[in-house]
């Protein structure tokens, strides 16, 4: 049955090429009207411009629409996330990789995206995990992780999409450098020389799936502690299979799962959250279980 709501929000990355959004407007708002007495459409123009219009108007709609990319999304969680009274978020793909939305089973092509918003069959209380004073919805890393982000190219990415994470790992991963890292989390004490650190929350990187396992609605953070001799497993993992499974019996990748970590790293790094980098040294991370109530595909 078809949900109706008085007022919708449609946000859409302004940076995206006109003729793509163009197109994209005119395949979705006559849907959204449908569905709404008042439908506002605000196309960002520059960094920060999504977190700022979902923090200071949010609360005025019953529904939020995102059409973008993971970093557009990254943008409107934290401007929502810290709302004491938050409406529905839906998220239209219109990005690189959509690793968020790949998390939440919707459509890469955005009339069936929209379709999920009309329809309002499936809704679920996602987790955000709170990372300082930043949120994020799919994860956080540094090392390998964040190293491969920091030498993706624009223009290459641009052109060549998710290849471009692809092209870029294989560049970064001929050596990879190593970090001292501790963890506490659970009331125990992990110390370890690793060569990327991964705690997420949704299941996509790069559009490549990560393990079935993870959960969006179970209060918990899986955090992945990679060794330098699990190096090639992790290869294996994201270049090659690709099947969002994984089988470490040397333990040379730590999985760890809480609903809070603290987390130093010996020096400050940068760390790569929802695909946008950050510079940090200690971080703690805390699920908010439930936090945001989204419109999600249906499960496969």
């Amino acid at each position: 049955m078809t949900i109706f709501y008085s007022k919708i929000l449609l946000v859409c990355n302004g940076k995206a090429g006109r003729g793509e959004l163009e197109i994209n407007l005119m395949e979705v708002t006559p849907p959204l009207l449908d569905i709404c007495d008042a439908l506002t459409v605000h196309k960002t123009k520059d960094k920060d411009d999504a977190e700022k219009i979902c923090r200071e108007t949010g609360q005025e709609y019953d529904l939020v629409v995102i059409m973008g990319g993971d970093g557009t999304v990254h943008e409107a969680v934290n401007g929502l996330a810290r709302l004491s009274l938050k409406p529905k978020l839906a998220i239209l793909p219109g990005g690189t990789c959509n690793d968020f939305a790949r998390s939440l089973n919707i459509p890469m092509n955005m009339g069936q995206a929209v379709e999920t918003i009309t329809a309002s069959q499936y809704e679920k209380d996602i987790d955000i995990v709170k990372a300082g004073d930043r949120y994020f919805s799919n994860f956080w890393g540094t090392g390998l992780v964040s190293k491969t982000s920091d030498n993706i190219d624009a223009g290459s990415k641009n052109v060549l999409g998710r290849l471009s994470y692809y092209i870029s790992a294989f560049q970064s991963i001929q050596d990879p450098e190593l970090l001292n890292v501790t963890i506490t989390a659970n009331g125990k004490v992990y110390r370890e020389e690793v060569v990327m650190l991964l705690a997420a929350n949704g299941r996509s990187i790069g559009a490549n799936p990560l393990p079935a396992s993870i959960d969006l609605e179970d209060g918990l953070i899986d955090i992945y502690m990679v060794k330098k001799t699990g190096f090639p497993l992790l290869k294996e993992f994201f270049m090659i299979r690709s099947t969002g499974e994984v089988s470490d019996p040397t333990n040379d990748i730590i999985h760890i799962q809480a609903p809070a970590a603290d987390i130093h790293l010996d020096e400050k790094e940068k760390v790569d959250m929802d695909g946008e980098l950050y510079e940090e040294q200690n971080q703690t991370l805390e699920v908010l279980k439930h936090h945001l109530r989204l419109i999600v595909g249906e499960d496969k």
